[in-house]
């Protein structure tokens, strides 16, 4: 016997086993309604989570004695986190807190400088660097941009799932 006469039905099991395969797959991911709504829920809480701390980047630049509109900010990220946990992974709190934590240090850091320069900069743009710039306010800049960048990863990867 010859295999020949079977290469169109082993051909014919192998389509209707990647058609089956497919239309699983198909099935699975729209099977579930919300699915796609829970998706866009999550991917808008992390936009909006993302604004809000941009805003509060832009707030830590002022130059008002003491910030009163910062604590607000901080309450409204906190506020909003809390309302919408459903959709943030729990590790995700530690890394905001962390990244508006650095956002303030880095202001401290740069109005206690006493330079003029720093503090334009600083206004200006996230990354002063210039030569005179302290080690400590250096460092500071760095590990803003480092707990930015994580964030930033963490907001496009959500952005991007579907």
């Amino acid at each position: 016997m010859t295999l020949q006469p079977l290469a169109p039905l082993i051909a014919l099991a192998g389509t209707l086993i990647v058609a089956l395969l497919g239309f699983y797959q198909w099935k699975r991911q729209y099977a579930n309604p919300n699915r796609a709504a829970n998706a866009a829920a999550r991917r808008e809480a992390y936009a909006t989570l993302w604004q809000k701390l941009e805003e509060i980047n832009l707030d830590l630049r002022e130059q008002r004695a003491g910030n009163p509109g910062l604590f607000e900010r901080l309450s409204e990220i906190n506020k909003f986190f809390l309302a919408h946990s459903l959709y943030f992974e729990d590790r995700d709190q530690a890394l905001i807190n962390d990244c508006i934590a650095a956002m303030h240090v880095l202001r401290e850091k740069i109005y206690a400088s006493g330079s003029a320069e720093a503090v334009s900069a600083f206004r200006m743009t996230m990354n002063p660097s210039f030569p005179a710039l302290e080690e400590e306010i250096r460092e500071a800049v760095e590990r803003v941009q480092e707990l930015r960048a994580r964030l930033k990863r963490k907001v496009q990867q959500v952005a991007a799932a579907s």
